[in-house]
C-alpha cells in the first residue's frame, strides 16, 4: 500500500489534496523542488512505524542506525517518531540523538501515546536542546495504548481516539513547516512525580520482566528478532530472556503463540491486565518490525 492509498483510507486524502492544490505537499517543502525528508523511528507494535510511513518514503530505524559508525545526517527536513515511555523518550531514542548529528532547516517530532501524554513534548524539547538538537515542531498523537500492565488490548482497539484526523492535521502542519511545541498537562502528576515514574520505568532486565511458557513456545524465534536489544535467545531449553530491557514489550505483543507474558510476581509489578490480548498495528506486519529491530544475524 502506498502512503497516498493509506491516507485515503484513513480519511486524510482530502486534506492532502487540498495542500497539493495550493502547491504544498506532505513530501515537499514550500518550494517547487522536492525536499528530502528523513524520518527516524522506533517501534515495538507498529504504531510509530505506521506514522513514520505516512510522513515519508525515507524512513530509518533507530536500532539499525545505531549499528553504524557514521551518525551524521543532512536533509531538508528531519523527523523523529517514537512512543511516549513514562512521559519521556525510550532509552534507545535518547542514546541515538546523544550520539548523532542532524542538520536540516526544519526538524520535527511526533510522539505516539495511548492514554496520557503529560508534558512529554516539553520534556523531549528540553532533552534534545541540551544535546544540540533544536526542533521547530513537536506534537503528540494518541493511538492504541499497548502498555499491558494497565490496558486491555481488546478494549483499546474499540476506542475511537481520532487518530486518523489528528494524524492528517500533523501531516498538514509539518508540510507547511509550522513551528509548534506542544504544551503539557501534568494532570494529577507533579514534575517530581513524573521523574519518579520515569526512574521506576526504565531500570528493568528482560529476565525480571518476561515469563516464557515453554509448553506454548514453538521456538519460531520471532521474539528474538523483534527485540531491539537482542535480549532473547533460543537455546536447547527454549527461549531465554536476559539483558537490559527497553520495556517496549515488542517480544510479548508479537509472539504468535502468546507464549511470552509479563511476570506478575515481581514486588510492585502488576503483571498484565488481559494476558490473552495482544496488539500490533493492523497496517504493519511482523516482518516489518523484525527488519526495524533485529539485532542478531
Amino acid at each position: 500500500m502506498t502512503r497516498r492509498e493509506a491516507l485515503k483510507r484513513m480519511g486524510a486524502f482530502a486534506a492532502l489534496l487540498s495542500l497539493e492544490l495550493t502547491g504544498v505537499s506532505a513530501l515537499t517543502s514550500c518550494s517547487n523542488k522536492k525536499a528530502r525528508r528523513i524520518i527516524f523511528f522506533f517501534t515495538a507494535t507498529g504504531n510509530s512505524l505506521f506514522v513514520a510511513k505516512m510522513l515519508s518514503d525515507e524512513i530509518l530505524s533507530i536500532p539499525q542506525e545505531l549499528k553504524k559508525n557514521d551518525l551524521v545526517y543532512e536533509a531538508d527536513e528531519i523527523g523523529f517518531v517514537f512512543p511516549d515511555y513514562a512521559a519521556s523518550a525510550p532509552l534507545i531514542v535518547r542514546e541515538f540523538i546523544s550520539k548523532a548529528v542532524f542538520r536540516a532547516p526544519y526538524i520535527f517530532s511526533v510522539i505516539t501515546y495511548g492514554n496520557f501524554a503529560a508534558n512529554v513534548c516539553e520534556w523531549w524539547d528540553k532533552f534534545a536542546n541540551e544535546r544540540g538538537l533544536h526542533q521547530q515542531y513537536i506534537k503528540s498523537l494518541m493511538m492504541v495504548d499497548n502498555y499491558l500492565p494497565v490496558f486491555d488490548m481488546n478494549e483499546q482497539i474499540t476506542i475511537d481516539k481520532h487518530t486518523d484526523e489528528n494524524l492528517a492535521t500533523i501531516i498538514q502542519e509539518v508540510a507547511a513547516h509550522e513551528e509548534y511545541i506542544e504544551k503539557g498537562d501534568l494532570g494529577r502528576f507533579s514534575e517530581e512525580g513524573l521523574e519518579r515514574l520515569r526512574e521506576s520505568h526504565f531500570p528493568m532486565t528482560a529476565q525480571q520482566l518476561i515469563d516464557v511458557n515453554h509448553d506454548k513456545c514453538i521456538s519460531c524465534g520471532i521474539c528474538t528478532q523483534v527485540c531491539p536489544h537482542g535480549n532473547l535467545k533460543l537455546s536447547s531449553e527454549g527461549v531465554i530472556a536476559d539483558g537490559s530491557c527497553e520495556f517496549c514489550l515488542a517480544c510479548v505483543h508479537n509472539c504468535t503463540q502468546k507464549a511470552l507474558s509479563l511476570k506478575s510476581r515481581m514486588e510492585g509489578f502488576p503483571g498484565e491486565r488481559n494476558p490473552e490480548a495482544r496488539y500490533r498495528h493492523p497496517e504493519i506486519s511482523i516482518n516489518e518490525i523484525v527488519r526495524a529491530n533485529q539485532q542478531r544475524i
